[in-house]
């Protein structure tokens, strides 16, 4: 344990001086007079025991209420690094009243203190006991943390054994089958339009194969999904092919020109709790659902559809 103590220069000799060294005892002591040799810089100095405190006490008199500028700046650091942490500041009133610290710091007046008056062994004591009491607080606090990363561990495993389990089975297959089928009924509806309606544009279907799926609209602008390498009771090698490409139309005679790529990215299938089927775009680094997937296609395929029509091309 790292103890920090904040004060005002006048109050060394008659109090903070002999408190540090019977601190000095049991903990480590950051205390100006120890750490403090010629050439250094107090700023520093001060900030390097901050960040390395544990608890910060703060000896709070006249003197130190006089706006001591370098007991409100440790004060400060104090307050922010307990906004962190938890408790950390332990207040000891010399020669002041709680109705003093009121009128400096509400802050500091809520916080159970120890008074000087109460003689120096009660004072080691008091801070003893609260620094015994936090430190097992945190180490509780520690405990439950961990808990709950290896709870969390647990449940990963389970999913991730879950998961390799329904990607070699049949069950595995006909849910990636199912989500097919979902993700292209959410396209067609979104898209469809009754041929006798005058809205437009209006979009043509196309699934000869259940595992292979045409959007085509104006423009020549197509959607393809294809869903490969899928066995009857496998998916590890299963990828969703995901195309959108222009067929320019051409009056030339010769060869027809090869239609123009705008997207091609791919999604692999995977599983989640509940048996639930997402699919993870090629560089792993987000999962959709079958809806959630769907609607990205359908608002990719739409945004390039406007495109083309505004810009008259």
């Amino acid at each position: 344990m790292m103890l920090f103590i904040c004060h005002a220069s006048e109050d060394k000799d008659d109090f903070v001086a002999p408190l540090a060294a019977e601190l000095r005892e049991k903990y480590e002591v950051w205390y100006d007079d120890y750490e403090l040799t010629l050439g250094d810089s107090l700023p520093e100095k001060i900030d390097e025991g901050l960040k390395r405190c544990d608890f910060g006490i703060v000896v709070l008199s006249k003197a130190f209420f006089g706006k001591k500028r370098w007991g409100r700046k440790e004060l400060d650091g104090l307050i922010a690094l307990e906004a962190k942490r938890g408790k950390i500041i332990l207040p000891v009133l010399k020669g002041v009243t709680h109705d003093d610290v009121q009128k400096y710091s509400p802050m500091l007046a809520s916080k159970v203190a120890v008074f000087d008056s109460e003689g120096l062994p009660k004072v080691i004591e008091k801070i003893q006991l609260a620094v015994g009491v936090s430190n097992r607080q945190r180490e509780l606090s520690a405990l439950d943390t961990a808990a709950q990363s290896v709870e969390a561990l647990r449940q990963t495993v389970a999913e991730y054994q879950s998961a390799q389990q329904l990607s070699f089975s049949e069950q595995g297959a006909n849910l990636v089958r199912s989500s097919i089928d979902s993700i292209w009924d959410t396209i067609h509806n979104a898209f469809y339009v009754d041929p006798t309606s005058p809205v437009v544009p209006k979009f043509h279907f196309n699934r000869g194969i259940w595992n292979v799926m045409y959007v085509s609209t104006v423009r020549g602008l197509h959607l393809n999904l294809h869903l490969t390498d899928i066995a009857s009771n496998s998916v590890v090698n299963a990828r969703l092919e995901v195309k959108i490409f222009q067929v320019v139309e051409s009056n030339r005679v010769g060869p027809v020109p090869d239609p123009i790529m705008l997207l091609e990215t791919e999604f692999r299938p995977t599983f989640r709790t509940g048996d639930e089927v997402v699919w993870l775009n090629q560089d792993k680094s987000v999962t959709y659902t079958s809806e959630g997937l769907a609607a990205l296609l359908i608002k990719v395929f739409a945004e390039r559809i406007q495109k083309e029509i505004t810009s008259g091309t």
